[in-house]
């Protein structure tokens, strides 16, 4: 017997080899000897379990892209992480997720490409009608592209040659589709209308109703300095062109709007029941020649008209509006520091809209005017009336008839248009006028703020072929800033309600393209059909079978000296 130091024979080591390392039985696997390994899934069913979780994947993220994301209202960083007991999601968590959806995609795509690049060398070596060379097979799972791609010798000439180059394309394809879902996403700004509400005040901290008794003692000299006031709150409430289309008509309510409070709440966010000034121009008529223009009407002088002894009759700047009504013009209190009584009115006044100064070389003056800011007069079927002479020149104006009701209202919503400034969004039809103390006021002071407003040309109203609209808003526009100013002048801070504001939260709203996400899960599901047609119609079980199956044959002695494994590989 051969001493412990001797070296052992070829036979022998294999003899050991084989009784230390025991080939396990193909029903049965060890880790270790002894111990018994879990069952794996068939080498067969491989693939098409990849191949399920892959389509189901893909539509998984389509749908969640399409049906649950389209629509949702993420946050920014302003917003907190938790509203209202939820999880607020910002769109760098959704961008996130769907990175990591589209990480796992393509994991999955890398084991189907090893798995149907292995098993179509393997058909392409062994099995196919037209035997490839092992160079070509190298190559194609190098390049993991189909064998015609690397030459035109290799181009596909049946059904299994051009379902593996399907399957090889469509696997290619997984690479360059990420960015059609990711760029499926559009974020638009929105907001969302806060739960919880906040209270504000009705009365300008800053009124002093003592000083109503100087704007009545004084006469026109203090009036002046308000009348610029309600020019400020008039235009303050018109800045935005935004906020109206074409025709000076507003965008976002009924055209009632409110200068407030700054109370520090953004754009967008809700009022409700507070009182609002709000006026409505029912109709405009304007006198055409055969009309009977009443003299009293139109012979009404500037002073009974103008609160500031600034005769309105005296500017020739295009666009003047004057609405009255001559049978009721204002009167000073007595005594001075009595309030008015709240009223409302509904009814007919006198509207005068200047539209061109001409001068005396023409006779009639009034007649074929030249094009105007209003457009061609003299396409229009109305009498055009020659007033106060000046200098050789003289203003030449529309007459008409206006029927408007005007009053406050209680308003059940408002939009807040800025921080300080609010819009009725009740519909104009449906608006209930309350009686106010300011409403005569502000209608007396109505001839000097829209004369101002329009030599200002602060109202930003359109004129071209215009006139009803651009006389309806400029008479809304002078109530409503004549109003806001006796309000935040004159009201009683202690006798101020207190309203009810919901804050607007800014959000970021998905707009999800349904074309590109179903594009995206079009070539993706692309992969998945060629993939089954590839396992059914052209590979078999045996060209599944893994790399370390054969080193394992290989190892026991089953397996040829140079293995397939070497060949491709090599």
């Amino acid at each position: 017997m051969a001493s412990n130091s001797e070296p052992l024979k070829a036979s022998e080591k294999q003899s050991l080899t084989a009784e230390t390392n025991p080939v396990p039985a193909p029903e049965q696997t060890y880790d270790s000897p002894g111990k018994k390994r879990r069952l794996h899934v068939p080498a067969a069913a491989r693939p098409w379990f990849i191949l399920f979780v892959h389509g189901a994947c893909c539509v998984a993220v389509a749908l969640a892209v399409a049906l649950g994301l389209d629509g949702y209202m993420a946050g920014d960083d302003s917003n907190p992480r938790l509203v209202d007991g939820r999880l607020l999601l910002r769109v760098s968590d959704i961008t996130t997720m769907v990175s990591v959806a589209l990480v796992i995609i393509r994991i999955i795509v890398g084991w189907w490409s090893a798995i149907i690049l292995w098993a179509s060398g393997r058909y392409m070596l062994h099995r196919a009608a037209a035997r490839t060379d092992h160079r070509t097979v190298s190559r194609m799972i190098r390049s993991k592209l189909p064998p015609w791609l690397q030459s035109v010798r290799n181009f596909p000439t049946g059904f299994p040659a051009w379902t593996i180059s399907a399957a090889l394309l469509a696997i290619l394809i997984q690479a360059f589709i990420s960015p059609i879902l990711t760029g499926s996403i559009n974020w638009n700004a929105t907001f969302r209308i806060s739960n919880t509400a906040v209270s504000v005040s009705s009365a300008d901290p800053t009124a002093a109703p003592g000083v109503w008794y100087w704007y009545n003692a004084q006469g026109s000299f203090d009036k002046r300095a308000y009348l610029r006031s309600a020019a400020g709150y008039a235009s303050s409430a018109w800045a935005d062109p935004s906020t109206v289309d074409p025709h000076g008509n507003s965008l976002v309510g009924n055209g009632c709007r409110h200068i407030v409070n700054d109370d520090g709440l953004p754009r967008n966010s809700v009022l409700v029941d507070a009182l609002l000034p709000c006026i409505n121009v029912n109709s405009i008529s304007w006198y055409r020649p055969d009309d009977v223009i009443p003299e009293d009407d139109w012979g009404v002088s500037g002073q009974e008209l103008t609160l500031v002894d600034d005769d309105p009759w005296y500017y020739y700047r295009a666009g003047v509006t004057l609405v009255y009504d001559v049978n009721r013009t204002r009167e000073t209190p007595n005594p001075y520091d009595r309030l008015p009584s709240a009223d409302t009115f509904s009814g007919n006044m006198t509207v005068a809209l200047m539209v061109y100064r001409r001068t005396y070389d023409v006779d009639p003056i009034c007649q074929m005017l030249p094009n105007t800011i209003f457009g061609d007069m003299g396409a229009l079927p109305y009498v055009v009336r020659e007033r106060l002479p000046t200098a050789g020149n003289e203003n030449c104006y529309l007459v008409g008839r206006i029927d408007f009701t005007a009053g406050v209202t209680r308003s059940s919503r408002a939009t807040y248009i800025s921080p300080r400034l609010v819009e009725d969004t009740t519909p104009i039809e449906d608006v209930v006028y309350e009686p106010h103390p300011w409403v005569w006021d502000a209608i007396w002071m109505m001839p000097d703020l829209m004369t101002m407003l329009a030599v200002m040309n602060t109202s930003q109203l359109p004129t071209y072929n215009n006139i009803d609209d651009y006389v309806g808003n400029m008479v809304r526009q002078g109530y409503l800033g004549a109003w806001d100013m006796l309000s935040h002048s004159f009201d009683r801070p202690e006798s101020a309600e207190s309203y009810s504001a919901f804050p607007a939260e800014s959000r970021l709203l998905a707009d999800v393209s349904f074309v590109r996400v179903f594009t995206w899960l079009g070539l993706c599901l692309l992969m998945t059909i060629s993939g089954v047609l590839l396992l059914g119609a052209v590979l078999r079980a045996d060209d599944l079978m893994p790399p370390e199956k054969l080193r394992g044959e290989e190892r026991i002695g089953y397996a040829a000296p140079q293995t397939l494994l070497d060949i491709m590989l090599g």
